[in-house]
């Protein structure tokens, strides 16, 4: 079994330690896990997962120098040293026994060279109340004000054999091989809204092709009342989400501007319109399909690096 790299960036979270024992304890080799944890909080008031530092590569940052969600992903992919495959979680987290097992295994069903499995995982309440739930899609829901695409859960895939395709990824649940991470580094411009947007059109304009498990993996906390958010503790968190959003509708195509992404740009294997049209989302007219709205992507489209519809790769300026 091959070392899997995990990708934490915590803010405040009294989940964390907890979340890494959780993955240790239930994981069939936890020899081979390695964790890369951005914690951010306040030495003396938020704890440390000190009781694991020997599986962790860690970097501490004072929660008043934090700069946002994308800014500490980015943070985290830079502890990476060379594992072959990668899991990006959120701080709050359950496992199943032998998730790392059935992550491989899935991974490995999926008729891609490139494959990345994601999806909304079913809830727990702390400590370790886990609610039903089954593996689900994700699916197109609405847009918000400032043009971000909200996503929600949808279908059962709990009788399929295998992964099934799809067009849309989570932010705080993802496992794919870290030539991921080199090809589509986190944007630390990101701030919250549109975060898993900006990462499945980056992905799948790469070549990345997209799939949703047919088992459960993990319980995310979802109803996290009274625990610290950044834009709580940062009042001016505004500058940075409107930075943020500038460059999201710059990367769509819904503005014009002289913005260079550089690394953090659109892939050049595919095109955004044929990610449109994939995907059932028009992200200039705001509207979805009943596909989209389903988690189903549409089919006919080219897997696996092909700019589909005989469409040439976006050729934006990096």
């Amino acid at each position: 079994m091959s070392t899997i790299f995990i990708q934490i960036a915590s803010y405040r979270d009294p989940e964390l330690a907890a979340t890494i024992a959780d993955a240790i304890e239930k994981a069939r080799q936890p020899d081979r896990l390695s964790f890369g944890v951005v914690w951010q909080g306040k030495v003396g008031i938020d704890p440390l997962p000190l009781e694991h530092l020997d599986c962790c590569r860690m970097l501490l940052v004072d929660s008043d120098r934090a700069r946002g969600v994308g800014w500490a992903r980015a943070k985290t992919q830079s502890l990476w040293e060379g594992e072959p495959y990668t899991l990006q979680i959120d701080s709050h987290m359950r496992f199943v026994t032998g998730w790392d097992e059935l992550l491989l295994t899935m991974l490995h069903q999926c008729p891609s060279p490139k494959p990345v499995l994601t999806a909304y995982p079913p809830a727990y309440t702390p400590p370790d109340v886990l609610h039903p739930g089954a593996p689900t899609r994700l699916a197109a829901s609405h847009f918000h004000e400032q043009g971000s695409l909200s996503l929600v859960s949808a279908g059962n895939l709990a009788s399929d054999r295998q992964p099934q395709l799809g067009m849309f990824m989570a932010a705080g649940f993802w496992f794919a091989p870290a030539q991921l991470i080199q090809e589509v580094p986190y944007d630390p411009h990101l701030y919250f809204y549109g975060e898993e947007v900006n990462l499945a059109v980056r992905a799948w304009t790469s070549g990345w092709d997209i799939y949703y498990p047919h088992r459960i993996v993990c319980y995310h906390e979802y109803n996290r009342v009274g625990k610290p958010r950044h834009w709580e503790d940062h009042p001016q968190w505004w500058q940075l989400d409107q930075i943020a959003q500038q460059r999201l509708q710059q990367l769509l195509h819904l503005k014009s501007g002289d913005i260079n992404f550089g690394r953090y740009g659109l892939g050049r294997n595919r095109s955004l319109s044929a990610y449109q049209a994939f995907s059932g989302v028009d992200f200039s007219n705001r509207t979805l399909t009943g596909r989209a709205r389903q988690g189903i992507p549409q089919v006919g489209m080219v897997l696996s690096g092909s700019p589909g519809k005989g469409e040439e790769a976006d050729s934006t300026p990096r």
